[in-house]
């Protein structure tokens, strides 16, 4: 026999039985997915619900309609009112219908014109130019400098109308298609501020806005082009031109075709020890290179060698140089320093040298060597003034960067080239 049923098991079993229907109920009710249906937000409804609203919306006619009716209104309702600044011009503002319906007669109102403000368009006031932000305006280094003697002492060139002049000889014989951030004329302008101001790379960067890198490239690229250019303004000048154009301190020494002379330009040290030995110079008592210049008796640089390294002597350039072989013989004449011992030579090509006698074992100088000796040296003075010319470019002063050395010679034919653009050493009354 089974336990006896109380009252309170009687209860428990019925409480259970109801639940039991009860999600047995709501489970046939509640509508299923299809067994591959991909669960979303948008989940079937109701029967209970569909039915309750379905007499709240509206079908797609009547929503049409109402469209149509309230556009109509908005057509046909159109008031005059002032502009926000209050000038007598009226615009045309629509007056939207409110949809409340239960509002009293002054918060209508109120709605109304809250609407109107919210409408309300200005005719006139739209501008539909083109905008331009701050950021789209792009000035240059270049085009803040106005002034002649602005750009002479930043880059050593003497007016605009040389610099536009050479950025249309590059622009003629170097046509590029590329697209740059810099222009000609800001390209020149960088490669003239390295050479004059002797700036580092990454300060032009910091000026023109580009990294150090592109400055390294602008530069290395623009001194051959411009070399090339430039190379042209240092032409060897005939006899008869040296005729014409004898100033008054080279009177005694007519003859005279050119002026020669050594510069010695400081470098960093090489680490190769070759290099080191090689471009040594006892005389500055560091690392340097040594080329020799040319200047005529008018004061134009005729005569550019290439570079040496500072070890080496004044007579192996000239002897390497092939300068020689420009003179004429039994006409022309040279003048040079003491340390040009390049007496052989001149004899052997039959061309006189004129050069500061050398005390050696005397006492003191003859009077006629006296005289010669001031003579020669107020015509030589000449060439230093030149030279000084060429030192005004700070890269010829500054230690010169390893990386920039095989740059050396064209950087000099565009220093040359610059001075012989220059005003003239000599005045007009000199001559």
């Amino acid at each position: 026999m089974g336990k006896p049923v109380t009252a309170s098991m009687c209860v428990c079993s019925k409480h259970f039985r109801k639940e039991d229907y009860c999600a047995k109920d709501i489970q046939m009710n509640r509508p299923k997915l299809k067994r591959f249906a991909v669960p979303s937000l948008n989940l079937p409804k109701r029967k209970v619900y569909l039915e309750e609203h379905r007499h709240s919306s509206l079908g797609r006619e009547e929503r049409y309609a109402k469209r149509q009716k309230v556009q109509e209104l908005q057509d046909a309702n159109i008031v005059d009112a002032p502009l926000c600044d209050g000038s007598e011009e009226a615009v045309q503002l629509t007056v939207v219908p409110t949809p409340y319906g239960d509002l009293t007669e002054e918060e209508k109102v109120a709605v109304q014109n809250l609407l109107l403000l919210s409408s309300r368009v200005a005719k006139g006031l739209v501008d539909k130019e083109v905008q331009v932000s701050s950021g789209d305006i792009i000035i240059t280094f270049s085009s803040t400098i106005k002034e002649d003697r602005h750009l002479n002492s930043l880059t050593g060139i003497p007016s605009f109308t040389l610099l536009n002049k050479l950025a249309l000889l590059v622009k003629k014989n170097y046509p590029d298609i590329k697209k740059h951030k810099l222009s000609i004329i800001d390209r020149i302008v960088l490669v003239f501020m390295k050479l004059k101001m002797g700036l580092k790379f990454n300060v032009l960067s910091f000026l023109f806005k580009i990294c150090s890198a592109s400055c390294k490239i602008i530069f290395v690229e623009y001194v051959g082009k411009l070399a090339n250019i430039l190379k042209s303004c240092i032409v060897w000048p005939s006899y008869e031109e040296c005729q014409q154009n004898i100033p008054s301190c080279f009177i005694d020494f007519k003859s005279v075709r050119t002026v020669l002379d050594c510069i010695e330009i400081p470098i960093e040290k090489p680490k190769c020890l070759c290099c080191r030995i090689r471009t040594y110079s006892h005389y500055k008592g560091r690392q340097t290179l040594k080329i020799m210049t040319g200047v005529s008796p008018a004061g134009l640089i005729t005569f550019l060698s290439k570079s040496y390294g500072g070890r080496t002597s004044d007579k192996a350039i000239f002897e390497q140089s092939h300068l020689i072989n420009k003179l004429q013989s039994r006409q022309d004449s040279l003048m040079v320093d003491k340390g040009f011992l390049i007496d052989k030579i001149c004899k052997d090509h039959f061309i006189k040298l004129v050069r500061p006698h050398f005390l050696s074992k005397k006492k003191q100088f003859s009077a006629e060597e006296s005289k010669e000796n001031i003579s020669i040296s107020r015509a030589r003075v000449h060439i230093e003034r030149v030279n000084q010319r060429m030192r005004i470019f700070n890269i010829l002063n500054n230690p010169l960067p390893n990386a920039l050395i095989p740059c050396i010679d064209n950087i000099l034919v565009i220093i040359c080239g610059m001075v012989n653009l220059q005003t003239p050493i000599l005045s007009a009354g000199k001559f």
